[in-house]
């Protein structure tokens, strides 16, 4: 089949241009469904805005992370020295318009939420069984100062400023319980919004390079069938000129 030239086919097979047109899905770019923020962005700029945005909410971590505890320092640090990895990956692939290199950003995403998931209702765990966690977390990551409270306490003070200290220290606590919470579920909200345009900017990568391929195989069954095999051009009888 290989060996036949095009010409040959344009000649004695006209139906076969036609039925690879037919059979060719049309391509459009500015379909609806690449586009996202509710139709007004197309899928290729957003997917850029996404790599860069994580890019920078990276950077603004680390940036936090030196106000708060050593712990949560540390943490940081060894998270994004993970997270340079993907997002660097992320943010060539979206520029470059490769769609392998999505795909850690897509793994790590959907890990990364179902963590918050599991991470919220372990708070909320702890908030019906104990304040332990909530005063440790509220310690480390929302620098929320308990141990002053209790030093003051302990110190003696009369009556009247022990349930002022008391009252601000659970005002704090609720404070950042209610913070907690807010700060998972929007933040998953936003990862999965996220993760829907990379993987609907994978999708538009996937459909434009389908719709320029083009698999002779396939066609040719669709035209002459899948054992036909091409005649050769019709033969004429030869003619005897007489000379006389």
């Amino acid at each position: 089949m290989r060996g036949v030239s095009g010409e040959y086919f344009d000649d004695f097979y006209p139906d076969f241009q036609m039925a690879a047109t037919v059979n060719r899905v049309p391509f459009d770019q500015n379909d609806r469904k690449y586009k996202c923020l509710c139709g007004q962005l197309h899928i290729k700029k957003g997917a850029r805005i996404v790599a860069i945005l994580v890019n920078v909410l990276t950077a603004i971590n680390i940036i936090f992370s030196f106000t708060r505890s050593s712990t949560v320092f540390v943490y940081t640090c060894m998270s994004t020295a993970f997270s340079i990895v993907i997002f660097g990956s992320l943010l060539y692939g979206v520029w470059k318009e490769k769609r392998l290199y999505l795909y850690p950003y897509l793994f790590f995403q959907i890990i990364s939420i179902a963590i918050s998931i599991i991470i919220l209702f372990a708070f909320l765990i702890s908030i019906a069984v104990g304040a332990s966690m909530v005063v440790d977390l509220a310690r480390n990551v929302g620098n929320v100062d308990t141990t002053t409270g209790q030093e003051k306490l302990d110190a003696g003070i009369i009556f009247r400023q022990r349930i002022t200290v008391i009252l601000w220290i659970v005002l704090d606590l609720a404070v950042f319980t209610v913070l907690f919470i807010l700060f998972l579920c929007i933040g998953g909200l936003i990862q999965a919004y996220f993760v829907d345009v990379i993987y609907t900017f994978h999708n538009f990568l996937k459909d434009r390079e389908n719709s320029f391929s083009f698999n002779f195989e396939s066609y040719s069954n669709s035209a002459f069938g899948s054992e036909a095999t091409p005649t050769p051009p019709p033969t004429y009888p030869e003619t005897q000129v007489v000379v006389s």
